[in-house]
């Protein structure tokens, strides 16, 4: 709803910028190998929004990791869910998507092997919904780009040449509900199970006190 957008903008700006400082020290060494980011990136998404306010409302957080029950190293088939609940008085909602993390830089497109492995994966993760994205993180910062476009590829292609969003962009779709699958609203350890996924994140705002009808300003969205 209109009503909320600055409330969106706002969030979505403040997850954004700690997905975005993971890559930053990932640059640097101080973020772990490729294997260790997905779980720093939740990790410090978790730090930010977990008590955030703003505008009247108030943000919690929780991340799940660890081994899904019945699932052998090597067949996840992504990296991590993250879910929303929007708890408010006119607007309630809980929907999440799935995601591959991995590191390509821009330039030439991955090898052929990398490729692969990658486009797997997203055809797994669209065999569960719809909603499933590849987060790219390169020294530039994150885009996301779907999966149904890297498996529609017909060759091996660098993902940051295909549509993409920003992760700013992207958690503003997805707060305003132009992402999100009805059918995951849980991260705990059955759903990551059915999901075959590592990780997850779980999100939810909820009003302090009412909020009141602000006059709307768009703000671009980069």
């Amino acid at each position: 709803m209109l009503k909320y957008l600055r409330i969106i903008q706002d969030s979505a700006r403040r997850i954004a910028a700690a997905a975005n400082r993971t890559v930053v020290d990932y640059a640097a060494d101080y973020a772990g190998n490729e294997g260790d980011f997905t779980g720093v990136m939740l990790g410090r998404m978790k730090q930010a929004m977990d008590g955030y306010k703003t505008r009247g409302v108030r943000w919690a957080a929780r991340t799940h990791a660890g081994k899904a029950p019945n699932v052998q190293d090597g067949s996840f088939a992504g990296d991590f869910v993250c879910v929303v609940e929007f708890d408010l008085p006119d607007y309630r909602v809980k929907k999440g998507f799935l995601a591959h993390a991995t590191h390509i830089e821009r330039g030439p497109a991955p090898a052929s092997r990398e490729w692969n492995r990658m486009a797997d994966q997203c055809r797994q993760m669209l065999s569960s919904t719809g909603e499933s994205f590849v987060f790219i993180y390169a020294r530039s910062g994150i885009v996301v780009v779907p999966a149904l476009a890297i498996v529609s590829a017909t060759a091996p292609s660098n993902p940051h040449d295909f549509y993409s969003r920003s992760a700013l962009r992207f958690y503003q779709d997805h707060f305003e509900c132009f992402v999100g699958d009805l059918g995951i609203s849980s991260v705990d350890a059955a759903t990551l199970a059915r999901l075959r996924v590592r990780h997850g994140l779980y999100l939810v705002a909820s009003q302090m006190e009412p909020v009141a009808d602000l006059q709307l300003k768009l703000e671009p969205i980069s």
